[in-house]
């Protein structure tokens, strides 16, 4: 008796070269989108199946369906298959990130798992006018994608939580993507005191066995039937859902929604993709949103929304620029002018706290030969290597290449190096010894573990932190009342780079910034220093 086989193409996860998939059969019905382990050539490769086909005129291979793991959802195909024709990537490399690593693992269940939060339901509070307006123009639109262009601490998140509470009701899931990892704890605390056990959360920083996890909760929920609310940077776009009813990009501005690696995608163009193949919902939120989103809005092409009130009606801080050609404000130290120096001064008398912004990991710059010019530079990428005081390496913050420094210069054998320039490290160094008594932290790609970020968070709402130190990781988003004085300690970090969005980007960063005081009761204030104080993105 000849045994009934059925036919269908296959995607393997593994590289293929040119072949986008492959035939195999099945002696079950397999759905599209289900995985299943196939051959491929001498080892064996995880592949989604694709689509159903005839029985071909050549010998097929079996493949065996993984019974755990449940069939993707039709629009995950649809976003897949555009994601490869859009960004000229193979299917494999499209599905590889779509699907976390070891999917196929057995994993034993963990000792300990996370605490469960409570739902509270929707904060208390009232809505401002200009929120409640926002809610009923998002509402009684027919467009299913809409900007909301809002001052920093306009409360862009409270509408969030507004709309996601709609979505659940309607038994429809939730995506909230944010930019940053740091940004990460204070959103979900957010959503999971709102939303409870619906909440999922995942970011860069965990394990593969977390991530599987997570992906299996959302998976199993997506078999019940049953909604969540997923908050997470770019891939959390790419987990199965319940019906996606609403996806959030916050900050939709930020270059972070770019991926680097292959395949190169904008999650901001993936999450529009995304929302119209689901039939969701799509809101974008920045103070500082970008000209292509603001060009999109004033064509009418997505609805856009003004907050220009901070939810507690403090006003925004007034900047004040200092030009550090001036060598005058220069005089205690190399980094921290007078005008900065005094301020952050008073602000620690007051008992309240100060934030100083530097977009430059590491203690220096840059390592110059005095003698002859001679720049260190990355073999790999010709970028400047950064000098780490802590590790006494030069590194290059693109391809983590590493050496020790030298002792003489490899170019003329002169004996005249020297560090240029200063990166957070070497702040954190000079504040110390300006106020040896005050209670630092600092916070960049070099210490954002996520132990560090959540004891950063605490230390600057429980007061436990004097004078925090950072890049851009701690430009966005952050709520914390007690900041009363942010110092930029040099503007001009991206202002110079090659790249046509530099002044754009430039002005989004202060902008960010500057939203970072004013919080609480108090108003705040920024000093910005400065060598092109006329610049347009600066004044």
């Amino acid at each position: 008796m000849t045994e009934d086989k059925q036919y269908y193409l296959v995607t393997p996860l593994a590289y293929t070269g040119a072949a986008v998939a492959f035939t195999y059969h099945a002696t079950e019905a397999l759905a599209v989108g289900q995985i299943v382990s196939v051959p491929l050539g001498r080892r064996a490769s995880l592949g989604v199946v694709t689509a159903s086909v005839g029985r071909p005129e050549f010998v097929t291979k079996a493949a065996e369906p993984m019974p755990e793991l449940p069939p993707l959802p039709a629009y995950l195909l649809a976003l897949a298959a555009w994601m490869s024709t859009y960004y000229a990537a193979s299917p494999a490399a499209v599905w590889s990130t779509f699907l976390p690593t070891g999917l196929a693992k057995n994993r034993r269940e963990p000792k300990t798992r996370p605490a469960v939060a409570v739902a509270a339901g929707l904060p208390a509070s009232r809505l401002t006018p200009e929120q409640a307006g926002t809610l009923a123009a998002i509402r009684g639109s027919k467009q299913p994608a809409h900007l909301i262009h809002g001052v920093t601490g306009a409360g862009k998140t409270r509408l969030y939580l507004e709309l996601a509470a709609e979505a659940l009701a309607a038994g429809q899931s939730v995506v909230i993507l944010v930019p940053e990892i740091t940004l990460a704890p204070q959103v979900v605390a957010q959503f999971e005191a709102t939303f409870g056990p619906l909440v999922l959360s995942t970011h860069s920083k965990l394990t593969e066995a977390q991530r599987h996890r997570i992906w299996g909760e959302a998976a199993a929920a997506m078999v019940a039937g049953e909604p969540r609310v997923v908050v997470g940077p770019r891939s959390c776009l790419f987990l199965p859902l319940h019906q996606p009813g609403l996806i959030v990009v916050d900050e939709c501005h930020e270059s972070s929604y770019k991926q680097e690696q292959h395949p190169r995608y904008q999650a901001t163009a993936a999450a529009a993709q995304l929302a119209r193949l689901a039939g969701a919902r799509l809101i974008l939120g920045s103070a500082t949103p970008g000209l292509g989103e603001l060009f999109l809005a004033r064509a009418g092409r997505i609805g856009y929304h003004r907050l220009t009130q901070r939810y507690n009606n403090i006003p925004l801080p007034e900047a004040k620029i200092i030009d550090l050609r001036n060598k005058d404000v220069l005089k205690l130290s190399k980094f921290i002018t007078q005008p900065l120096h005094d301020a952050i001064e008073a602000t620690l008398a007051a008992g309240r706290q100060s934030l100083l912004y530097l977009n430059r990991r590491g203690s220096a710059s840059s390592q110059v030969c005095a003698d002859c010019g001679l720049v260190s530079t990355c073999p790999q990428c010709q970028l400047p290597l950064t000098f780490h005081a802590d590790l006494m390496r030069l590194i290059c913050h693109h391809c983590n290449f590493r050496r020790p420094t030298e002792a003489v210069c490899p170019q003329c054998h002169g004996a005249n190096l020297r560090l240029l320039g200063g990166g957070t490290k070497r702040i954190e160094a000079e504040v110390e010894r300006l106020w040896p008594a005050a209670r630092l932290a600092r916070l960049d790609r070099d210490s954002a573990t996520l132990a560090h970020i959540k004891a950063v968070h605490k230390g600057l709402r429980d007061g436990s932190i004097d004078i925090i130190i950072g890049t851009q990781m701690i430009a966005k988003g952050l709520d914390f009342p007690g900041l009363d004085t942010i110092g930029v300690v040099s503007a001009d970090t991206m202002l110079h780079l090659p790249d046509y969005t530099a002044a754009e980007r430039t002005f989004q960063l202060l902008a960010q910034v500057s939203g970072r005081v004013g919080r609480g009761d108090r108003a705040g204030q920024i000093f910005i220093q400065t060598y092109t104080p006329g610049h347009p993105a600066i004044v």
